[in-house]
């Protein structure tokens, strides 16, 4: 028997090109929207209605970049070699439903295993729901570079080729290099490029012949420079890491690697928020360590590098980089309002977890708007977010391809 129509009311949805609420209808049928109608337009005999009043209705956010098998705590690093392959599955299932019930419908994991692909193959086997996923595997990285234990090492092009091969052939949807080193491995450098700029881009040309979205992690300066000039859909963290004299490590904004970014169109996920929580509670302390010191200088540089990119107008999207150092699963609103603050308006900092998210994992033909034709994928919320930047903090509703998976209206 065909399942009716649904027609969802509000008196607020969310209109991504006019960056307003409107009310209006969602018509659903099955897992797509099929029209939008306008609030005196009377729904078709047989359809199901529910009207959702004032609550505000927007495309389900997107979240670009988590590790769905780290555990978000203290020691992510110690408790991935403390679990098995079937253990981290456990908990990547786990964290992926956090997120959905969180109000986050689409996810790109931007570092697994190669086991932690079956979700990505076989998401109808969860007893629970997740979200829609893009799994990039193991991240391409050097002999000992970042995430190497993820098992992604590459000595050549031919095993560039053969690992992005892998990466369909086993589920995945997103292509990730470390074209820096990383902080959370032992023994690599963050200031550090790894790659050359003939690998990177041919690692941008395979992705792009299979259709998936490409993205690089980048701290180093050097590294944002290539990364940006091979043509990466999104670049991560955007860091610009030196060394200063004495080996320290330091941010040294560089304009001229900025514009680069800006004139190549590339995609910025500067995850802003990620490990705040520890920041606030230090900044709160009336005595710090010199080292404690030195890591809120560091969090207040990063905020300073967003606030220059995002006035060159790069385009920003939204990620956590949820599971390492005490980064959460059901935060992503933290991201967002972290965004504002640090210099996007509320409309665009909505987009950069909506519809600019979308397109940076190549899915803006499929989610990320509210529109005929894409999926139902949609979440409701009680406040404002044009004026208050923490409303995604609670979702009342959560929608995914026309499946109410979370519900608290009447609560």
């Amino acid at each position: 028997m065909k399942t009716p129509d649904l027609w969802l009311g509000s008196e607020s949805i969310w209109h991504d090109d006019r960056g307003t609420f409107e009310p209006g209808w969602i018509i659903i049928r099955g897992t797509r929207i099929v029209a939008l109608a306008a609030p005196g337009d009377t729904p078709a005999a047989g359809a199901q209605v529910r009207n959702l009043g004032p609550l505000r209705v927007l495309p389900g956010l997107i979240n670009t970049h988590v590790h769905l098998e780290f555990s978000g705590g203290t020691e992510p690093l110690r408790d991935f070699y403390a679990e098995d392959d079937f253990e981290r599955l456990l908990r990547a299932t786990r964290n992926a439903h956090h997120l959905l019930m969180s109000g986050v419908t689409t996810v790109r994991d931007c570092g697994s295993s190669w086991s932690m692909l079956a979700l990505a193959r076989r998401p109808d086997l969860s007893p629970l729901p997740l979200p829609r996923l893009l799994c990039s595997g193991p991240p391409i990285t050097v002999p000992r570079g970042h995430l190497h234990f993820m098992h992604g090492v590459v000595r050549s092009e031919a095993d560039i080729s053969a690992h992005v091969d892998r990466i369909e052939h086993e589920g995945g949807q997103s292509v990730k290099v470390m074209a820096s080193g990383g902080k959370l491995t032992p023994g690599s450098d963050p200031a550090r490029t790894v790659f050359s700029q003939r690998r990177l881009d041919l690692i941008v040309a395979l992705a792009r012949e299979k259709g998936y979205p490409s993205v690089s992690h980048v701290l180093a300066s050097e590294s944002i420079r290539r990364s940006a000039l091979a043509g990466f859909d999104s670049l991560e963290h955007c860091a610009f890491m030196e060394r200063n004299d004495e080996g320290h490590l330091q941010r040294v904004y560089d304009g001229d690697i900025a514009q680069t970014v800006r004139d190549c169109g590339n995609h910025v996920m500067a995850n802003l928020s990620t490990t705040t929580n520890r920041f606030e509670r230090l900044r709160a302390q009336a005595q710090r360590t010199p080292a404690e010191d030195d890591l809120l200088r560091h969090f207040d540089d990063k905020i300073d590098t967003f606030r220059r990119l995002a006035e060159l107008g790069i385009p920003m999207v939204c990620g956590t980089d949820s599971g390492v150092l005490e980064a959460p699963f059901d935060e992503t609103w933290r991201e967002v309002a972290y965004l504002v603050r640090s210099g996007l308006s509320h409309a665009e900092a909505i987009r950069a977890a909506t519809s600019r998210a979308a397109k940076a994992l190549r899915l803006e033909g499929k989610t990320g708007r509210i529109a005929p034709g894409l999926s139902a994928d949609l979440v409701a919320i009680a406040n404002n977010p044009l004026a208050d930047e923490t409303a995604f903090a609670k979702p009342r509703l959560v929608v995914l391809r026309g499946r109410t998976v979370l519900d608290r209206i009447a609560a």
